[in-house]
């Protein structure tokens, strides 16, 4: 690889990496999830997963991405001229750069959704504010037009940051956005916890209800942690490629992890506080909590307006960090091959990305009422890559580097040694695919 693309400095790589985690996963799928899948359970059962499940894959597909130095395929193609490996295993990388492409084509939807409400808070003077909140957002979804341009100027921003390169686009906008959202999300926190529910938000999410925990919690937990760390999505093995090689894989991935986990926990107590505070709100709203049900209760806080703007600020700094990572697999590769320019190469999946995303648009107007086995064409996206591509990927890794990467291999550049070499090799061996299997057995029933 070109030592010029390797990133300088360790900070770099976790702000990076921990882009690519934090996103919508965090701040608009997470809230939901909890709310919908009994509060303090959920959370438990998703921490969980984190440990046992996101941690060791994350190592596991970050060592591919620095092993190889190349994109998600050639780095997997790597491994396997290396090691004598039968010629199947490509498709783990490209299964990655094909799900985060497909990824990419909602998550600009929703994400250009979040980008058009920094300039739609409800006005001061509506006397009937959830009335407006829901109509605001029914006829917002309604119109293709306008779905359709905040979709485009997404893609478009996402498309001119990644071609900007690896240094130059990528890891300049993660060190500067990555801190603004930080920033961002403590200064809403704060502002939440003083002016809304606090203690009944710590007691939902850290008070919890054993009984509530069922199958379908632990399934939707483990799918919330395999999104969230963007886990067989390609985007984290790509960056592994531009990990500096004295960077200790384990320990980073530790922190990135923790500003992962700590972000999902600072929106939930951001998103809580203030619904607990409204008495017509609920936290049982599903995936309109954060278009509907929030702006309402921003209406009624003192600064309402200007906060409302900031959280969508926020919502759409975190989305921008993760979906330059969603199509810089499939740029690299396209970049490596010289099938194109990285610039070329970046519009052209671009372009896929916004064609494929018209279908999540038509979902919501055009297409309303056609669906498949009663899921329209974004659900059906949503189930092929949550519930299929992402934990066939994990399992994918977890296979390769589990079982056909000597052990000596990986204690010597992962520097596992004792009782933490087998530990990892125990949840990367059984504890993760079990797991994993158990995702697919759940959608597949």
């Amino acid at each position: 690889m070109d030592q010029s693309k390797i990133w300088k400095g360790n900070w770099t790589f976790v702000l990076a990496a921990a882009g690519a985690a934090v996103g919508l996963g965090n701040i608009w799928k997470f809230p939901y999830l909890a709310g919908e899948s009994g509060g303090g359970a959920f959370v438990i059962v998703y921490l969980l997963c984190i440990l046992l499940l996101g941690l060791p894959i994350m190592i596991a597909e970050i060592y591919i991405g620095r092993y190889g130095r190349k994109s998600p395929i050639n780095s997997v193609k790597r491994i396997i001229n290396d090691f004598n490996l039968n010629k199947l295993w490509l498709i783990l990388g490209w299964l990655g750069a094909l799900a985060g492409l497909l990824i990419l084509s909602y998550y600009s939807v929703i994400a250009g959704i979040a980008a058009s409400y920094i300039f739609s808070s409800i006005p001061a003077s509506e006397l009937n504010p959830a009335e407006y909140s829901v109509e605001h957002y029914s006829n917002f979804k309604s119109s293709p037009l306008t779905m359709i341009f905040w979709h485009s100027l997404f893609i478009g921003v996402t498309c001119y940051v990644v071609g900007k390169g690896v240094v130059d686009g990528i890891g300049r906008a993660i060190n500067i956005l990555m801190p603004i959202l930080f920033f961002l999300v403590i200064v809403l926190c704060i502002y939440s916890s003083v002016t809304g529910e606090f203690i009944k938000t710590f007691t939902f999410l850290f008070n919890p209800d054993f009984s509530k925990i069922t199958p379908e919690v632990v399934i939707t937990a483990m799918g919330q942690a395999f999104f969230t760390l963007s886990i067989g999505m390609g985007s984290i093995m790509a960056y592994g490629a531009y990990m500096p090689q004295e960077q200790m894989i384990g320990k980073t991935v530790l922190i990135v992890i923790f500003l992962d986990t700590l972000v999902a926990l600072l929106a939930g107590f951001t998103i809580f506080p203030i619904v607990f505070s409204n008495p017509e709100l609920s936290v049982f709203v599903g995936k309109g909590l954060l278009f509907e049900s929030l702006p309402v209760a921003f209406h009624s806080m003192p600064l309402g307006a200007i906060f409302h703007s900031i959280f969508f600020i926020l919502v759409s700094i975190a989305a921008l960090s993760s979906s330059v990572s969603l199509i810089e697999p499939f740029t690299a590769w396209i970049e490596e091959e010289k099938i194109f320019s990285r610039l070329k190469g970046v519009i052209i999946l671009g372009l896929i990305a916004w064609f494929i995303g018209l279908g999540t648009v038509f979902s919501d107007n055009i297409w309303a009422n056609y669906e498949i086995s009663g899921l329209n064409f974004f659900e059906w996206t949503t189930v092929l890559t949550d519930q299929f591509m992402l934990p066939l990927g994990g399992l994918l890794i977890c296979l390769l580097v589990g079982f056909f990467i000597p052990r000596v291999e990986l204690e010597k550049d992962l520097n596992l040694t004792g009782n933490i070499s087998k530990v990892f090799s125990v949840c990367l061996k059984i504890v993760a695919p079990l797991s994993v299997l158990l995702i697919f057995g759940y959608a597949l029933s």
